[in-house]
């Protein structure tokens, strides 16, 4: 049985927080108790350095589904799910428009995943944003997620979300380093 483009929306979308959630822990970012060794430990472990790498590459492949923006996208694209109910619903219309607000982020993200996470195209570099604004993938979630409630789909992403362990959820012991 074929899923509705709903049921993979929020299946991508678990799958790009789930890969948020392990790369902001393994970076020590906003957690609810700051462990200041953490992102040094990480960084110093090679197999927690790498598996941070392969979140922050999942975060943009499970991302680019959902908001790459084109007519050959996957049904269950953010943007074609709204674009259905733009008629019938004044905020959703109000809400495609607010993605402009977000193009520079989107297509940062859309570019870091083509240029560097699946293609390493030569000219990779270009594409990696030195300053790497984690606020504009913060800003991105919550549009993902506002539009998800505009498809009238609250109590399936109120399920997805309560099956999403958090960052502040796991503890990684650091007095057993180099045992």
């Amino acid at each position: 049985m074929e899923q509705s483009s709903h049921q993979r929306l929020l299946l991508n979308y678990s799958s790009a927080r789930r890969s948020w959630e392990s790369w902001c822990y393994m970076n020590n970012l906003h957690l609810k108790v700051s462990n200041s060794d953490l992102k040094s430990y990480c960084t110093d472990n090679e197999l927690l350095s790498h598996l941070r790498y392969l979140a922050l590459k999942d975060i943009h492949i499970e991302l680019y589904k959902i908001i790459k923006d084109k007519d050959r996208t996957c049904a269950d694209n953010i943007f074609k799910c709204l674009r259905k109910f733009e008629s019938e619903d004044a905020n959703v219309s109000k809400h495609l428009e607010l993605s402009e607000d977000l193009k520079s982020s989107i297509d940062s993200i859309l570019n870091a995943r083509d240029k560097f996470y699946a293609h390493l195209d030569a000219d990779y570099k270009f594409y990696l944003d030195p300053k790497f604004k984690v606020q504009s993938y913060y800003d991105v979630f919550v549009y993902i997620e506002q539009g998800i409630k505009l498809l009238g789909l609250n109590k399936e992403f109120e399920v997805t979300l309560s099956q999403i362990p958090s960052r502040d959820d796991f503890e990684l012991d650091l007095k057993y380093q180099n045992v």
